[in-house]
């Protein structure tokens, strides 16, 4: 079901051992990646603006996004377009809370409505986590933790392009509540977390289930320039066609990254199961890969190319019933409740230009292509297999 809502759902040029480790832990925030953040009584600031231009030909859309609550998420306007704010206090014996705000397009303002009590809607809450060291090697983690999967980060000035990739927002976890622990030794990072099911808050007396997801990965930096994870969950989601039923899924991902000079490649591959979690009320089975090369030909300008595949084919998919603007969902041909549901692809390329001191910007052209006659032409009323996206972005960080 991937971070999207209505299915409820690296800048790094060059990548260090420590660094690496800490992100994969979770307890590094973002910006602390990039420079150094402000200190008020003891507490670090540090943060970024991202105002975007999307112009979407099927959509017709052409618009300034930022700080927008009321815009939908859709893979062309997900977690970008917003402020951020990360707040750390680092304690004497070695723990720390780390609080990040986005107010409209985070964690918290994305996903779920007022009526999905279980989720964490309209709060400016991103994440939350409070890290204490239990001894040399092993953290206790708790709160509200992104989850650990993928290659791409969730923050603007990390990311290599604009938009993210097609996995990123249809296929994996967005975030975890619950509490867990981080083992790290040499070159090896072990985390595991027990909590709600994914991107849930919390859980009420009108869930359908109780029972907690446990949530693992498995991360090794051999070398400077290499590192690469395994990552799953398993626990109880509500079934797509009728969401007060909750039902295993069972999902992973092995992703990783290696830099060589200049050069920058990312690679991610999934697989997703949930029984009767199908449109057809069948089983489920989605996997895809995610690809990304970038290269930084002077410190004031960069390039990124990434191709994305995702197949959700099995029993009709389990994205979406009815998602007209992500190209999930079919046309009175191919309503909802067929064997064969979507198979996406996208080919994005970015632009990165460094003009000045924690200044990134974008421009970005994507092609997304669906198997069928899936995206809505808002001109028209018809449907189209493929659909064309011009964007643009500035990224201050402070």
């Amino acid at each position: 079901m991937g971070r999207n809502p209505v299915h409820i759902k690296n800048h790094i040029k060059t990548v260090r051992r420590s660094l690496v480790l800490a992100m994969m832990a979770g307890v590094v925030p973002a910006m602390a990646a990039t420079h150094n953040a402000a200190t008020v009584d003891g507490i670090s600031i540090s943060g970024y603006i991202d105002p975007t231009y999307i112009y979407n030909q099927d959509a017709q859309v052409s618009s300034f996004f930022f700080a927008d609550r009321n815009a939908p998420y859709y893979y062309y306007h997900s977690t970008f377009g917003d402020l951020f704010l990360n707040f750390n206090k680092k304690f004497g014996n070695g723990g720390s809370i780390d609080i990040q705000i986005m107010p409209t397009r985070g964690y918290g303002g994305s996903f779920g409505s007022p009526a999905t009590t279980p989720h964490a809607a309209n709060s400016i809450i991103n994440a939350a986590i409070l890290t204490l060291p239990v001894s040399k090697t092993v953290d206790f983690i708790a709160g509200q933790v992104p989850a650990w999967d993928g290659y791409e980060l969730e923050t603007s000035p990390q990311m290599l392009t604009i938009t993210h990739n097609l996995l990123y927002d249809f296929s994996e976890p967005g975030y975890f509540t619950g509490a867990g622990a981080s083992y790290t030794s040499g070159i090896l990072t072990v985390q595991t977390l027990v909590g709600n099911s994914w991107n849930t808050a919390y859980t009420g007396s009108a869930a359908p289930t109780k029972a907690p997801t446990f949530e693992y990965r498995v991360s090794a930096a051999p070398t400077s320039h290499l590192s690469f994870g395994l990552y799953g969950t398993i626990g109880k989601n509500p079934m797509l066609i009728n969401p007060a039923v909750e039902t295993t899924r069972i999902y992973n991902d092995f992703d990783g990254t290696y830099t060589l000079g200049a050069a920058t490649f990312n690679w991610q591959f999934d697989l997703g199961h949930q029984t009767a979690g199908a449109a057809n009320g069948g089983n489920a089975m989605w996997y895809g890969t995610s690809l990304l090369a970038n290269y930084r030909f002077t410190p004031l300008v960069g390039a990124t190319l990434r191709y994305d595949y995702l197949n959700d084919k099995k029993n009709g998919g389990h994205v979406a019933l009815a998602d007209y603007y992500d190209g999930f969902a079919p046309t009175s041909a191919l309503a909802p409740g067929v064997n064969n549901g979507p198979v996406r692809q996208a080919v994005t390329a970015d632009l990165l230009l460094y003009p000045v001191k924690d200044t990134i910007v974008k421009f970005e052209y994507r092609y997304d292509r669906a198997n069928g006659a899936l995206f809505l032409d808002t001109a028209t009323g018809g449907y189209k297999k493929s659909n064309n996206v011009l964007a643009a972005q500035i990224v201050y960080s402070f």
